[in-house]
């Protein structure tokens, strides 16, 4: 590694010390006389910004200081006899110029210095970021939904929206909504101009299937006499997948594609040949005027199927291009730019001549002021980001006196869901070969050898890689990683560990014995547990909190649900704007500000809402805010003091802005998210993508996926070159030429991601790697490509339970310091209020006596699978059941089969509200009910009055009488009807069990 080389492109593993060489590379670039002011280095979260100015000054500092360090750091920036103090001096006043942050800040500096080269000419540029940002744009998309469309784009649109969300319905419609015109406006305002539903890509119209289909249908039949069956099942299939094409809707889902022979036809229609090579029970062949029939009528099919699919492409554009005008209108035009657009007018040199000529006018002011430039996290940068930089990095790469430094990790590349593109590596190396040259970092600075031994016995093994995830291996550019030499010693010795456990062991209590073993939360260690989704951090959380350990979560939580003070404040917030939420006001009543309230403004809530308000408009909803909170700080925890000057904060920044409502404060809070300091916390629990950028002590990765990867069914959106498309049903995708290489790619890069994440999770481990995988069920294939097949391949490890991987010894611990001082860690108090109302959930009402239930941990385990299965589950007339983990297949399969559970999950065109995990609150005389309603259906009426309302619960109980089931859960389901009944006061109220053990229901009238 040179610093001297004034163009370098650095391919850094995992803790090689990339922070490390960018420090020493901006640090010798001041020592051969740059003013700091001529740098920019650029990342992308605030956090790595700030660790590239410690860095800095740490080593400067400590080479000022030391002389031994100060002939280290020469040799390391390749600059002989600095004086690191003088250099120091030098640099601290000019520290604020030196640009060292995140490319949308660095972006958003520019076209706010230059927004009118740039066509921003509506108004004072103001950045849309964060909760505010997202306020507004909700804002113009309920102008957008309520009365901006036709009856046709509704159509169009609604028809988009249930087949991109699978018919997703109840609490996150409005997320998912805000979620999908996110996406589609994403590439609305591309400057690929893409062409969205390309009629002539299907090359059929919808209504050739309903001409074409009976003729074909009638030829196979005519000559399936003629075909040799092996099994006398085969013929009546046949004739069923027939009789089910003869029916079959286009755009309506309602195909049955799961039986082995469907599969098999699609896959030989996808092979040449004339005869048709399938199997049911045993192999035999569609030959003749059948299979040239079966052929066209099922590729029909699938062409009709994508003629539907972009068709509601082109419904969805033109709705997005109505939510374009409102954006432009409402906030582009007056200088809102959020960061996607700030950066599409970087980009826009690219597209038309003036807009070059301005671009360019621009970068000649900036070539004046900047002059060398250092790009980090590389494998990170969108297209976007690319086009928006380019023109600069260009000038430093063919300007003698500039130089540019880019560093990345392409094993790394976890963020191509939003707009990472690892290919740009190869791209640039390829492009400017002659001026930039290539470097690797190997050394790992943050890995202990025995944990290097693990990463590189899996993630090196590309051997399984390709056996299992075929050519996308090829992509896999492995070195080896070795420890570097200040490691190599007992002191930093460590232990790794994986095991696959017994079948019915739980991985948190396992997890709590393992960290019991590394005495986590007495020795000085940092311990993370890595997840995969977001929702798994809160489980992990609980239960690791539940069983003494202090933990937090990583990343934004939302306080005003997640504590009772953000939810104190958030409640108030809804009742100033609105007097008569009953359920608003007895929550602040309940709160520790209620006695507080009436004590100081008297007993009525008339006047304490009309005194209220007369603060707000003194002192504003901060001032209003501290003034009745500041008396309770005393007898609060600190999580409490610290959550409460965060909701003050944020109150504190709604005021500036101007807002004057209660409602928009309200709006605002409901949806302000905050991020978490780990503080005293022994055990951090966060997703692997939180993870990113961070070393702990001990981590551990408890649950390593088995699913094929990739998971074809998130392939919603089709986007290949210069054009866009929705998706059509999964089984055309393969017969329909353009769209099957669309999903090779995205398969292609779902898979590198899938490897990038597992390294990123293993590489976070300094001296204690622990992992988890499942015992393979009996009919797990050694073949799939998983994950969990990789490390197990890898690892020679043959599944059976209890086997287990080890490099080390877990005594490595035996070394570590105690923690000198435990600090204390206390739940929070709710202050001085008086206790209105206990809070109850219905599930605690559970009826007692000899039909109580023993809680063991399988039966919970498979309690509560089940009900995640039934969480997707959907209308099944309106779709296929979506796929279930092996472990509860057969019971959910058996279950939907019965007839009165299928009519009752079936919506028969009915026009029927769906809600699943539906949260409930209520105050039901002198008790608060809080509880989660499995599945919930309204029935409405003509005038969309609701009617009639089903309370569905799921029970997994082992009984064999129905009225064993009924009076166990008599009391819970009272609650229920009772809690529905005071939200819909109107209707009829019936309450549903539904038995998997019976496959039945057990219905009961309000």
């Amino acid at each position: 590694m040179n610093e001297l080389e004034s163009n370098l492109l650095v391919l850094a593993s995992a803790g090689s010390g990339k922070t490390f060489r960018l420090s020493d590379r901006i640090i010798s670039l001041i020592a051969r006389g740059v003013e700091p002011e001529k740098i920019v280095a650029l990342t992308f979260t605030r956090k790595a910004a700030g660790e590239f100015a410690d860095a800095i000054l740490a080593k400067l500092a400590e080479a000022a200081e030391d002389p031994k360090k100060a002939d280290t750091l020469c040799t390391a920036i390749g600059v002989e006899g600095v004086d690191f103090t003088e250099l120091l001096e030098k640099l601290l006043p000019k520290l604020p110029r030196l640009m060292l942050g995140t490319m949308d800040k660095f972006f958003t500096r520019i076209v706010k210095a230059f927004q009118f080269e740039l066509g921003v000419t509506g108004g004072k540029f103001e950045l849309l970021e964060g909760e505010a940002g997202q306020a507004l744009r909700d804002r113009l998309l309920e102008d957008l939904l309520d009365g901006e469309l036709g009856p046709k784009e509704q159509e169009q649109f609604i028809a988009g929206f249930r087949h991109a969300t699978a018919g997703k319905e109840g609490t996150t419609v409005i997320k998912e909504l805000r979620d999908f015109i996110n996406i589609w406006h994403k590439l609305y305002i591309s400057p690929n101009k893409l062409k969205w539903g390309l009629e002539s890509l299907a090359g059929v119209e919808v209504s050739e299937w309903y001409q074409q289909r009976e003729p074909l249908i009638s030829q196979i039949r005519r000559d399936v006499p003629n075909l040799v069956f092996t099994d006398k099942r085969q013929g009546a299939a046949l004739e069923k997948i027939l009789e089910q094409l003869s029916n079959y809707v286009i755009a309506s889902g309602g195909l049955s594609t799961d039986s082995l022979l469907f599969k098999g036809i699609i896959t030989a229609i996808t092979h040449n040949g004339d005869a048709m090579d399938v199997a049911l029970y045993k192999p035999f062949q569609i030959t003749g005027m059948a299979a040239q029939g079966m052929r066209k009528l099922i590729t029909l099919a699938a062409r009709c199927e994508l003629a539907a699919a972009l068709a509601r492409t082109r419904g969805i554009e033109g709705v997005i291009a109505r939510y374009d005008v409102l954006v432009d209108r409402e906030l582009r035009k007056k200088g809102r730019l959020g960061f996607d657009d700030v950066k599409l007018l970087m980009g826009s040199w690219m597209h038309g001549e003036d807009a070059r000529l301005r671009r360019e006018a621009i970068d000649f002011r900036l070539d004046a002021n900047y002059s060398h430039w250092l790009l980090d996290e590389f494998q990170d940068t969108s297209r976007e980001d690319w086009h928006a930089i380019r023109p600069l990095i260009d000038e430093g790469l063919t300007d003698n006196e500039s130089t540019v430094f880019i560093v990345g990790d392409k094993k790394q590349a976890i963020y191509a869901w939003r707009g990472g593109d690892v290919g740009l590596f190869d791209e640039v190396i390829e492009e400017y070969s002659g001026g930039l040259n290539v470097d690797t970092m190997a050394e790992s600075w943050r890995s202990c050898p025995e944990v290097l031994e693990l990463v590189n016995q899996v993630c090196g093994d590309q051997q399984t890689m390709a056996q299992l995830f075929g050519e996308t291996a090829a992509r896999w550019q492995w070195e080896a990683h070795v420890p570097a030499s200040p490691l190599v010693n007992p002191e930093k010795s460590g232990h790794t560990q994986v095991e696959i456990l017994p079948k019915g062991e739980d991985a948190i209590e396992r997890a709590i014995e393992l960290f019991h073993q590394l005495h986590i939360g007495e020795k000085q260690l940092s311990c993370a547990v890595l997840v995969a989704k977001n929702k798994d951090v809160t489980e992990w959380a609980e239960a690791l909190r539940a069983a003494s350990f202090q933990v937090v979560e990583e990343g934004a939580r939302t306080p005003a649900e997640d504590h009772p003070v953000g939810l104190m404040v958030w409640q108030l917030l809804r009742w100033l704007a609105n007097p008569a939420d009953a359920f608003a006001q007895q929550t602040v009543m309940m709160s520790p500000l209620g006695p507080g309230l009436t004590a100081t403004f008297g007993p009525s809530w008339q006047a304490i809402w009309e005194r209220l308000g007369g603060l707000v408009s003194e002192k504003g909803f901060a001032g209003m805010a501290t003034q009745l909170i500041s008396p309770l700080l005393g007898g609060w925890e600190e999580f409490g003091k610290r959550r409460a000057t965060e909701m003050i904060n944020a109150l504190a920044q709604i005021d500036l802005e101007g807002i004057m409502t209660a409602k928009e404060a309200a709006d605002r809070i409901e949806k302000l998210k905050i991020s978490q300091n780990p503080g005293v916390a022994a055990i951090q629990v966060m997703t692997i993508h939180k993870s990113k950028g961070l070393g702990f002590d001990v981590v551990l990765i408890p649950d390593i996926s088995s699913s094929v990867v990739p998971d074809l069914t998130h392939f919603k959106t089709i986007l290949s070159d210069g054009w866009v498309t929705d998706s059509p049903v999964s089984w055309a995708r393969t017969l329909i030429p353009e769209i099957a290489a669309a999903q090779a790619r995205w398969a292609d890069d779902q898979i590198y991601e899938a490897f990038c994440k597992l390294y990123v999770a293993m590489t976070r481990a300094k001296r204690g790697l622990y992992i988890f995988l499942k015992t393979p069920a009996a009919s797990h294939s050694q073949d799939k490509a998983s994950l969990a097949n990789w490390v197990m391949h890898s690892l020679g490890l043959d599944g059976e339970e209890t086997t287990i991987f080890e490099t080390g010894s877990i005594t490595w611990v035996d070394r570590v310091p105690e923690i000198s001082e435990k600090a204390l860690h206390t739940s929070l108090p709710l202050g001085l209020a008086a206790q209105k109302r206990l809070r109850s959930t219905p599930t605690g009402q559970k009826s007692g006596g000899k039909n109580r239930i023993s809680v063991n941990a399988e039966g919970v385990r498979f309690g509560s699978e089940v009900h995640r299965a039934f969480e997707s589950v959907g209308w099944l007339d309106e779709g296929p059941a979506p796929a279930f983990p092996e472990r509860i297949a057969a019971t959910m399969q058996g279950v939907l089969a019965a007839p009165e559970v299928a009519k009752l999950l079936s919506r028969k065109n009915r026009d029927i509200g769906l809600f699943r995990e539906q949260r409930v609150e209520a105050i039901l005389g002198e008790t608060w009910i809080s509880g989660v309603i499995d599945r919930l259906h309204v029935h409405y009426g003509k005038n969309r009055e609701p009617v009639l309302v089903e309370v569905i619960d799921f029970k997994t109980d082992r009984v064999d009488r129905v009225e064993d089931l009924s009076q166990r859960y008599a009391a819970q389901m009272q609650a229920y009807q009772n809690t529905i009944s005071t939200i819909y006061p109107t209707a009829k109220v019936t309450t549903i069990l539904l038995s998997t053990a019976l496959k039945t229901l057990v219905r009961e009238d309000v």
